[in-house]
């Protein structure tokens, strides 16, 4: 009798319910695969801190460059704010208040102690010779010189004082030749750092200086040529200042203003002071020399002569 063995083969289904399904071989990983791994890892660790700069970097040039232009735009605003004239005009210029701040203020001798006093020229020049020879070699007379020691060295009326005992007021906007000014120790005389105002109140303007004209000019609402050194002066009424000095009369007034002459001449109440001799330094070639003599012949003043660009007026009234 022959015996059939027959193999039964039991169904994936029934492998699975039964737990014995084969389970597959895992692969086995290969030295090429995991060297690719570790050089990812390398290079992900290298090129992390190298991201993180870029973006740190980025970050920093965009503040820096937001901040730097509002800085700008900020220093804009205020340079354009300094251009600006600051106008008083809510104060007389013969204010009580104004007269006082003047006195204890803004007015000083003209002197400077603490610093190795400045030779003065010795000689005279011709106009201030002439203006004597006007006055009739007057001694103990009083002046008010505008624009002194505009080179740092010489003022019209050094020898006056020197020589004849003069004595009076000096008057330099520009803070290098104002320090210079004060050096020169001028022991009869008091002085202000100031402009002479053009109206019949105080003012604030930016003082612009300049290198190529005789006197420092003043500008209103400029911002151009910021390589000139720039700061900012008050100007006074030339009526402000006699008053602050206590003087009735004045023998001798040389005005240069750098352009604002017959505005600064205008504010003078000569109804109210004596001036006998007044002396204009105008540019060269300056248009308002006519207008300036018309001015002043309606106040009695005489054209008596000239000295390059300066011209010697003399009140009709006083004798020569």
């Amino acid at each position: 009798m022959t015996v059939v063995h027959t193999e039964t083969t039991e169904s994936p289904s029934n492998q699975l319910q039964n737990g014995t399904a084969a389970i597959p071989p895992s692969p086995i990983k290969g030295p090429s695969c995991a060297s690719h791994q570790d050089s990812g890892q390398v290079i992900t660790k290298r090129l992390l801190p190298a991201a993180g700069f870029f973006v740190a970097f980025v970050t920093v040039m965009t503040v820096l460059i937001l901040y730097m232009d509002n800085a700008a735009m900020k220093h804009h605003q205020f340079t354009l704010s300094l251009s600006k004239d600051m106008e008083l005009n809510g104060i007389a210029q013969d204010d009580p208040q104004l007269i006082i701040y003047l006195r204890e203020v803004a007015v000083f001798p003209a002197i400077e102690p603490h610093h190795k006093a400045l030779e003065s020229q010795n000689s005279i020049s011709n106009e201030t010779e002439y203006v004597l020879k006007l006055l009739n070699n007057k001694k103990n007379g009083v002046f008010i010189e505008s624009g002194a020691y505009a080179d740092g060295k010489t003022s019209k009326t050094d020898i006056l004082e020197k020589n004849f005992n003069w004595r009076g007021l000096l008057i330099q906007p520009d803070p290098r030749h104002y320090f210079n000014l004060r050096r020169h120790n001028r022991a009869h005389s008091q002085c202000v750092h100031a402009c002479l105002s053009p109206m019949p109140y105080p003012r604030e303007v930016t003082l612009h200086n300049e290198n190529d004209v005789k006197i420092n000019s003043i500008y209103s609402n400029s911002v151009e040529n910021p390589d000139w050194l720039v700061t900012r002066v008050k100007c006074f009424p030339l009526y402000s200042l006699i008053l602050a000095m206590n003087y009735s009369i004045v023998d001798f007034l040389s005005v240069e203003s750098g352009g604002t002459e017959l505005q600064v001449l205008e504010t003078i109440p000569f109804d109210k002071i004596k001036i006998e001799v007044i002396s204009i330094d105008l540019r060269e070639n300056d248009s308002e020399i006519d207008t300036i003599k018309k001015f002043l012949a309606s106040k009695s003043y005489k054209f008596m002569e000239r000295f390059n660009n300066t011209y010697v007026f003399m009140i009709s009234r006083v004798k020569i």
